[in-house]
């Protein structure tokens, strides 16, 4: 089964941590792809940035309740 798994932070470091954490708990073979996109958009006067990543991995079907494959736990 292939699974999608989104992050988003205000922070470059802080994406990094949240995708490594995440690919600890993978076998490097089941990850099939890690994407990265960055926006930035202005309200006055800040301006605010977004750091996002995707990383789209295999599981085993009898794994599918093990990860946490949907969603963000914070919100």
């Amino acid at each position: 089964m292939i699974q999608v798994k989104v992050f988003d932070e205000q922070h470059e470091d802080d994406l990094t941590d949240s995708l490594n954490e995440f690919l600890a708990e993978l076998d490097e073979k089941d990850v099939l792809s890690v994407q990265l996109a960055t926006s930035h958009f202005s309200v006055i006067p800040e301006q605010l940035y977004s750091f996002s990543g995707m990383i789209v991995y295999r599981i085993k079907s009898a794994e599918a309740g093990n990860l946490n494959a949907g969603g963000d736990d914070d919100e």
